[in-house]
């Protein structure tokens, strides 16, 4: 029994099938289904019911994989040499746009001076739907919105946080807030991303009415759109990334501002921990230093 195979088994179990697991490895399906038909013929144990398509967990297969879990997270957590693991030397991180706009290249950078060895896979997605990733193990951990509510598959590790405010062109004068947005256009963030569910408390806190004709995710696409004078919008200034354009002003909003929290999302039973929390520590690092400057 190696490594490999542990693998190869806990990736077919989280992805449903053989052929989603050989995606995920690189390998070909019949590849796949050779090294978990050793792995049942060396322990004797009928790990998957084959009569099924795609073939199912039997419940001594359940219970294996939960223990090759334990034992890949011991091996990984004891082995400094990563990179002799085929899965290993790889720290998969997902994160939502402005996150990426922001601390994490600086964070990133500063993670790979300490572990020149581990190669880091990066996406981008909205929170709730990097949170599903981690739950299925597509992703090793991601640098989400903290969620309100505590989940039992997930631990929460926050590293900073960005004020929330008011974005208008220069040619749009004065300092009210509830004055410029409802009598100018909204651009508004995606509904679906839970930083747009803070703000759109926040609206209907004040009881400002705003008139939206545009919905997107992205902060760069919102930024884009508030530069040309398509409306005005209302966004979490990135803690050290790239500063406003220079047509652009922002207003706080409240007094002490609205924060957006971020934090680190990982399983709880993560094989990779010792890396999460590696990179924790650096983006809490960037965070703290650019806080300070």
């Amino acid at each position: 029994m190696d490594v490999k195979s542990l693998y190869t088994l806990i990736a077919a179990a989280d992805c449903g099938s053989f052929a989603e697991a050989g995606l995920r490895l690189g390998v070909s399906i019949s590849a796949v289904s050779l090294q978990l038909r050793a792995l049942e013929e060396e322990t004797g144990l009928a790990l998957f019911d084959r009569r099924t398509r795609p073939p199912q967990l039997t419940d001594e297969g359940r219970d294996f994989v939960a223990r090759a879990r334990e034992v890949l997270a011991h091996w990984e957590t004891l082995s400094d040499g990563l990179s002799r693991d085929p899965a290993g030397g790889v720290l998969r991180v997902g994160a939502v746009h402005t996150a990426v706009a922001a601390a994490l290249p600086a964070a990133l950078l500063q993670l790979q001076g300490s572990r020149p060895e581990l190669s880091v896979r990066l996406a981008t997605g909205l929170s709730h739907d990097l949170e599903e990733q981690l739950k299925r193990r597509i992703i090793d951990c991601a640098v989400v919105t903290e969620a309100e509510a505590q989940s039992e598959e997930l631990t929460s590790h926050r590293i900073g946080s960005e004020p929330l405010a008011l974005i208008a062109h220069r040619s749009i004068k004065g300092r009210d807030i509830r004055k410029i947005l409802e009598s100018q256009p909204y651009v508004r963030f995606s509904r679906q991303a839970r930083v747009a569910r803070l703000i759109e408390s926040e609206l209907q806190r004040r009881g400002i009415a705003v008139a939206s004709r545009m919905e997107i995710d992205t902060l760069d696409a919102v930024v884009s759109l508030v530069r040309n004078q398509l409306g005005v919008s209302i966004v979490p200034l990135n803690a050290g990334g790239d500063p406003l354009p220079k047509d652009l002003r922002s207003l706080p909003l409240g007094s002490p501002p609205i924060l957006r929290h971020l934090a680190v999302a990982a399983r709880k039973d993560s094989p990779k921990a010792h890396l999460v929390s590696l990179l924790v520590e650096a983006l809490r690092s960037v965070y703290a230093n650019r806080a300070a400057a």
